[in-house]
């Protein structure tokens, strides 16, 4: 039977979890005539909420999106409110990592703007940076400016480690991010994981042998097990991933 955790359930046949979705930018919608619009705002407080924010003078927020870097430095010295967030939660630094504005970005953190802001969805800059624009130089810059790595939210919340390890193929970039994210404290073998799903399992389920050797060379552990006693080697010959399973027999025989 499977378990519940505050009304979400952990698969017993498989290795889903929850990962936050990623919104799009504001000035990408289409909010259709002004009569129904009217009409949408009495029933609906969050398109209310997004319509007052395009009518507001946002500025600072759009010459971080668009990486105005000359005009984000006029503003600033101006003595706007650096720390304002837009009606989905997301400050300047979100929206400049989001497009991958590297020098909005350093003007931004220079500033002071607080790079652990979570958005509506829970996405903090560093989760964006890895999730949408997966960059090395990004990530130093922000964990030089004080960026962490959030703690789960609740027991079923992935977590930024799990999350990557999840989303990258790796490439050359991901694999130095990888290592990057443990070196900041981020776990390989994580106990509190939802439904003791490490990341190696994950890595065994999808045959991905270069994350795999990645994994074990960062110290995962190949011996512990999610919530059906499964090892990440059982994972493998579950799903038949007969290169996973050669490369864990081997590393086991070492």
């Amino acid at each position: 039977m499977a378990k519940s955790t505050r009304g979400q359930k952990l698969s017993e046949t498989s290795l889903d979890v929850n990962i936050p979705s990623y919104t799009g930018t504001p000035r990408s919608l289409n909010y259709g005539s002004k009569s129904s619009l009217k009409s949408d705002e009495e029933h609906e407080p969050k398109l209310k909420r997004a319509v007052s924010f395009l009518l507001e003078d946002n500025n600072f927020l759009v010459a971080a999106e668009t990486g105005n870097d000359k005009l984000l430095e006029i503003i600033i010295r101006k003595g706007t409110n650096i720390q304002q967030q837009d009606y989905l939660g997301r400050n300047a630094l979100h929206l400049a990592v989001c497009a991958g504005n590297k020098r909005a970005i350093i003007i931004l953190l220079d500033a002071g703007v607080n790079a652990n802001v979570k958005d509506n969805v829970g996405m903090t800059p560093l989760s964006l940076c890895l999730m949408r624009r997966p960059s090395l130089d990004i990530a130093n810059l922000l964990f030089d400016h004080g960026a962490v790595i959030v703690p789960r939210s609740n027991p079923v919340d992935t977590g930024l480690f799990l999350q990557f390890v999840m989303m990258c193929k790796p490439t050359y970039e991901e694999a130095r991010i990888l290592k990057l994210l443990v070196e900041k404290g981020a776990l390989v073998n994580d106990p509190a994981a939802p439904g003791g799903r490490q990341a190696l399992h994950f890595a065994a389920m999808s045959n991905n042998c270069v994350l795999i050797r990645i994994l074990l060379d960062l110290g995962a552990d190949m011996y512990l097990t999610n919530h059906r006693h499964e090892t990440p080697k059982d994972v493998a010959i579950t799903y038949k991933c007969r290169d996973t399973l050669t490369i864990l027999q081997e590393f086991e025989a070492n």
